[in-house]
């Protein structure tokens, strides 16, 4: 279930916190995230939805937990999110702070990044380029890893299995002392993907078998933490993960060749120290992502480097004033059979932010500011205005508003054919308000709370590939407005010895171009290709004892597929089933799950021609074990 920050303390879980590691009332702090966005809506997901999506992958739980509308190109396939009728690479993904998203194409496919990488999984909503830079126009995806200390040695393995030959295997071990922890995970997951559907796009009859799809996905994560002393604290990360799969041919192909192969190495440190007021941040990352694309007549080879530095310091003035100051400067190279030579982009960027909370903790609001240097390109200054008010116990209202950008990525400045080295930064404005209500009885066994919100976003320069004579080529010549409401309700009770929660999430988004190119331009005042007007979730989760049941059901509007609004794919609604049983021994901890997906057989696209599964099965079993 996602959770807005507070939700889940009835059932006993915790949402993301602001002090992410302790050690002798030594605390370190997430600082942007955590102290500088007052206004923003920020949602998490609690230690039972993550547990129930442990064996899918990022891609999966966003599709089914968030609101957000995910596309997908098939079974195990690109995955890409949408926020507020924006595109994938206005979407910012940070794994522990830093952004991970391709310098190459601005974006990240979700299907590769696997949920149990990450513990602790949070979307912040809205313009926040201040504080993380180009590319969070519509909002960012945080992806964090966090140092349990003093809980001994941990041993965890989960095996899952199901339809379409579906296999995974995942270990963890963990060695956790007062002062040191390290971790290691390894995941393993295949599939052959060799499902039936019917092609709507033809007249023939019967059911085809998907074919030259199979994926072999392998990775592991190390993770090491160290409390140097009672102000210090360094951390040092290395993910490593390769992905073999086929591509699927689409229901106007007979069949397909094509396949890829991606690699990247993701390694990252941290140094903190805390002394009294100020908590200083020194923060370097390294990426290092290939890809390699094959189909009998193309042979295709290309990889980026990304090179991260950053210091940030966060500076207490009494009780109610704090001032964040940082610089960033990011380094990233790309080659390619698709550009004409080896292309750099040295970047430096600037930021500083002031919180204030008023005495009564009631108020609290943010104002921040950002500036980027690129060599013969001029980015705007960005900023944003946040603030919270809080009523009573029940009531709470939230503000924001910012000015957001995001810079056209390599492909669009040097793509051979067809790159454009004069395209503009997108930038434009975002405003939301929301306001949220919880309610608590006395006795603690009901909960409720709901959280609508308004949002308006205005981007211009907005980046287009437009067909030439004999290539496409990225134009900036839309100017988008994005507007809509998004709800977020959530009802938990206990009754005896069981534990129930529902949650119903709704997005209704209008995204329409608002520049005509040309005399009867067809797309002027349109819906964008791709973003649903109108979808929305429903959850029920039952806990008995040991024993957890869940429904989901998720509905999908309109897609439209043309810009002049005249094609379309048609509405589609998917349910799920997951049952899950718990057996602990001594130390000795272990669960096993079932889950149906696509309950109801629905025939269906996300994306124009591609293939989706109808009803599948996945079973597993998980093993833990902890000594201290």
């Amino acid at each position: 279930m996602a959770i807005v920050s507070g939700i889940s303390n009835l059932l006993g879980q915790s949402p993301l916190s602001d002090t992410l590691y302790a050690f002798k009332g030594v605390s370190f702090h997430s600082n942007r995230l955590n102290h500088f966005s007052a206004g923003n809506k920020i949602t998490t997901f609690d230690s039972l939805t993550m547990s129930q999506h442990r064996h899918q992958n990022l891609g999966d739980l966003l599709a089914e937990e968030s609101g957000l509308f995910v596309k997908s190109y098939g079974l195990n396939s690109l995955a890409s999110a949408s926020f507020r009728g924006g595109s994938a690479s206005q979407t910012a993904v940070l794994w522990n702070g830093f952004n991970i998203n391709s310098p190459m194409n601005g974006q990240i496919d979700l299907s590769l990044i696997p949920v149990n990488f990450c513990d602790a999984i949070s979307i912040q909503h809205g313009g926040t380029s201040t504080l993380w830079g180009s590319g969070a126009i519509g909002g960012a995806i945080h992806l964090n890893n966090l140092a349990n200390y003093n809980k001994g040695i941990t041993l965890k393995l989960n095996l899952g299995g199901g339809s379409f030959g579906s296999f995974s295997k995942q270990a963890a071990f963990e060695i956790s002392k007062k002062k040191f922890v390290t971790s290691i995970k390894f995941f393993q997951s295949e599939a052959k993907n060799n499902f039936q559907y019917n092609n709507i796009n033809t007249t023939e009859s019967g059911k085809r078998m998907q074919s030259n799809a199979e994926m072999h996905n392998q990775g592991f994560l190390n993770e090491n933490h160290w409390i140097i002393n009672k102000n210090q604290q360094l951390n040092l990360m290395l993910w490593v993960q390769q992905t073999n799969r086929q591509l699927p041919p689409t229901l106007l192909q007979m069949s397909s060749q094509s396949k890829q192969n991606d690699q990247s190495v993701r390694l990252s440190s941290e140094w903190q120290i805390e002394k009294r007021k100020t908590n200083t941040t020194l923060r370097t990352a390294l990426f290092d992502e290939a890809l390699r694309y094959e189909d009998g007549l193309i042979n295709s080879y290309s990889r980026s480097r990304s090179f991260i530095n950053e210091l940030e310091t966060k500076c207490n003035i009494r009780k109610n004033h704090a001032i964040n100051t940082g610089i960033n400067n990011t380094y990233a190279t790309a080659k390619t059979d698709g550009y004409a030579h080896t292309i750099q982009l040295n970047r430096f960027s600037i930021f500083s932010a002031y919180a204030f909370t008023s005495l009564n903790n009631k108020l609290k609001a943010n104002l921040s500011i950002s500036k980027e240097f690129i060599e013969h390109f001029n980015v705007p200054l960005v900023y944003a205005l946040g603030s919270s008010y809080t009523f009573n116990k029940s009531i709470k209202i939230k503000a924001n508003a910012a000015r957001v950008y995001r810079l056209p990525t390599f492909n669009d400045w040097y793509w051979n054919p067809g790159g454009n080295p004069n395209l503009l930064p997108e930038h434009g404005y975002t405003q939301d308000i929301g306001l949220k209500w919880q309610y608590q009885t006395k006795n603690k066994r009901w909960y409720f709370t709901t959280e609508p919100t308004l949002f308006n976003k205005q981007i211009e320069n907005w980046i287009i590939w437009l067909p030439k004579t004999n290539y496409w080529e990225p134009q900036n010549i839309m100017k988008v407005w994005s507007r809509g409401i998004e709800t977020n309700s959530t009802i938990c009770w206990e009754l005896n010895q069981f534990k129930f929660s529902t949650s119903i999430l709704t997005n209704y988004v209008v995204s329409t171009n608002e520049n005509k190119s040309f005399l009867g331009d067809a797309a002027y005042k349109k819906q964008l290709i791709y973003v649903p007007m109108y979808n929305g979730q429903f959850k029920l989760n039952i806990e008995y004892k040991k024993l957890n049941a869940a429904y989901r059901h998720t509905y999908t509007g309109y897609r439209y597929t043309s810009s002049d609004n005249s094609e379309f794919l048609k509405p589609y609604q998917l349910g799920s089933l997951y049952f899950s049983y718990k057996l602990n021994y001594k130390k000795w901890h272990s669960s096993a799950f079932l889950q149906i997906n696509n309950l109801w057989n629905t025939q269906y696209q996300i994306m124009a021609n591609r293939a989706m599964p109808l009803r599948n099965y996945a079973i597993g079993i998980t093993f833990e074990i902890n000594h201290k």
